[in-house]
């Protein structure tokens, strides 16, 4: 069949559709033309189709995001049962062949039965995967909801229930577009709901979801037309409601399985991309490393857990933790990001190791394995080190092999006096420079003990350390101090506490810069016999401290603050009281 149309509007697409396209035998059904991008088409008149009537019911402009369409609308009417087909037409746009495709309507011929009972009228199916799905693996139910054309139903459908009570993780169901299906011989209105669903458990059980939905009574639809033959708006047709069952169906859930199982599967079932991003690259001993960790993919995302770094003996690693969004326990894909920092014990740590992430991929049904790094580091030794905190005296070997000079004695020659005192002024003075005489002795006394702590401290590192250990600590306090005179919040507060902790044992059991750690100061405190009392407030600060500087933050009032900083100084008084 041919049809041309000479149009003048500035279309860029013309469609058609007919829906419903399967129809009882006095039922209609409605046909849009669309013309794309413009704001006026003309009106089209449909050949003749024998057996079915085509009437126009007018058109309508839409304007979406500054793009216009215009679109016409026309009832059908089949007047005998059969296949019409509608199309193809051949669209003749200044010179340009825009084809479109030929519809096919089906109309059935009615059954003649006078009565139809309510099962037959409205039923309801579930359809699961064709294939057992494994545990964790995310997949689609879709509740079906067929009723015959004459049948009007309300838009609420509520679920009764008929899915297991536990070992499932269901979403929202969603409605798609309602179609038209046959079913032994007749046709029926399908409204279809969708959900995600995983399964949590593995096994064999059994579905029998149950449907309520209101129907409504033709005759109360008809009394609710007004005497000018509009709707009441201020009362609808009341509706009767119905219960369905859906007929029982079996799922089964198939485990993972065991054979070629990874030793770093965490039980991520999809698929999943994993990335990574390490800064600073270029740092101090000491100093955090902040690892970005991003896993995205389609599966049971809101249960994987991406990987992270454990401590080392050149690095101390945090508990990663979570910085992004998490998604929806029945999502079917998203992305969650974590951040873990990551502190160098020795300057001889060039690199962060590479980490991998397995996951069992349910298309292939087989295991996968995803890497990101290694990572290059470039560590300096820290200022607050050993061989950079003590300075030595000239011509004295410092601890460790190390010869660090402080500085040259610098001897300055006394300039002349600008006027001479004579014998009167001298005589008056006496007594003054008798006493200088006397005091001699002991200043040639304290620079003697002075150069002998002196060269002692350049030869004995611990020992110097032990003595910069209050020093050190009390700097660290003050810092705290200040925070909270300003305002700030718990960790501008803990960051010096922390500093002031392990600046202090650090140099009170010369250990390395990193090396004082919670574990080693514990034992350390256990082993020279402090309180219990004194242990566990310690341990209470060690988790209290790695949680608000390196894990998820808390929120500490100023008076709780304040008490942490009298704590802090409190532990290390006694601290300094006991031989470790």
């Amino acid at each position: 069949m041919f049809f041309a149309l000479a149009l003048s509007a500035f279309a860029t697409e013309v469609t058609f559709d007919v829906q419903p396209r399967l129809l009882n035998l006095g039922e209609t059904a409605q046909a849009t033309l669309t013309f794309h991008g413009v704001r006026s088409a003309p009106n089209i008149e449909f050949p003749q189709i024998p057996g079915l009537q085509i009437a126009g019911t007018g058109q309508m402009i839409q304007s979406i995001n500054g793009a216009s369409s215009v679109q016409l609308n026309y009832n059908l009417f089949p007047q005998k049962p059969g296949t019409h087909t509608i199309g193809p037409y051949t669209l003749d746009y200044n010179g340009e062949q825009i084809q479109i495709p030929a519809v096919t309507l089906e109309v059935r011929a009615p059954d003649g039965s006078a009565n139809t009972s309510t099962n037959e009228m409205l039923f309801a199916r579930i359809t699961l995967p064709d294939q057992p799905p494994y545990i964790h693996q995310v997949f689609d139910i879709t509740l079906s909801l067929y009723s015959l054309p004459g049948v009007e139903l309300m838009s609420d459908v509520k679920l009764l229930g008929g899915f297991p009570e536990s070992g499932f993780v269901i979403g929202g169901f969603e409605e798609l577009q309602m179609v038209r299906e046959e079913v032994n011989g007749q046709f029926y209105n399908l409204r279809r709901f969708r959900a995600k669903v995983r399964a949590l458990t593995a096994g064999s059980f059994e579905l029998r979801p149950a449907l309520r939905v209101g129907v409504v009574d033709p005759n109360q639809r008809r009394q609710t037309r007004d005497p000018f033959g509009f709707f009441d708006p201020f009362g609808g047709p009341s509706a009767t409601p119905v219960d369905l069952a859906a007929p029982a169906s079996t799922l089964a859930v198939r485990p993972i399985p065991e054979e070629g199982r990874p030793a770093d599967f965490s039980g991520a079932v999809g698929q999943f991309a994993f990335a990574m991003d390490v800064r600073p690259r270029e740092l101090k001993v000491g100093e955090p490393v902040t690892v970005s960790l991003r896993l995205q993919g389609s599966g049971n995302i809101a249960a994987a857990m991406p990987p992270a770094y454990r401590d080392s003996d050149l690095f101390k690693a945090y508990e990663a933790r979570q910085v992004g969004d998490t998604p929806d326990t029945a999502a079917e894909g998203g992305t969650k990001t974590f951040e873990q920092v990551v502190i160098p014990r020795a300057e001889t740590l060039k690199e962060l190791p590479a980490l991998q992430f397995s996951f069992f991929d349910p298309t292939a049904s087989q295991y996968r394995t995803v890497s990101a790094g290694p990572f290059p580091l470039v560590v300096h030794p820290s200022e607050n080190g050993a061989s950079a905190l003590l300075l030595q005296v000239p011509g004295q070997a410092a601890g460790g092999g190390a010869a660090l000079v402080l500085g040259t004695d610098i001897v300055y020659l006394k300039p002349a006096p600008a006027r001479w005192l004579d014998g009167g002024t001298l005589s008056r003075r006496q007594p003054l420079l008798v006493g200088l005489h006397g005091a001699a002795p002991l200043v040639l006394a304290g620079l003697y003990f002075s150069t002998r702590r002196r060269n002692r401290l350049a030869s004995d590192i611990a020992l110097a350390r032990r003595q910069k250990a209050p020093r050190s600590a009390r700097a660290a306090l003050r810092k705290a101090e200040v925070a909270l005179k300003g305002s700030a919040g718990a960790t501008a507060v803990f960051v010096p506490l922390a500093a002031a902790v392990a600046d202090y044992f650090g140099h009170r059991l010369n250990l390395p810069p990193g090396a004082a750690d919670a574990p080693l100061i514990l034992e350390k405190l256990r082993a020279a016999q402090v309180g219990d009392d004194a242990l566990e407030k310690w341990r209470e600060f060690f988790a209290l401290s790695d949680q608000i500087r390196y894990a998820s933050s808390a929120t500490l009032s100023r008076e709780a603050l304040e008490t942490w900083i009298a704590t802090v100084a409190s532990l290390l008084r006694k601290a300094e009281r006991v031989k470790l």
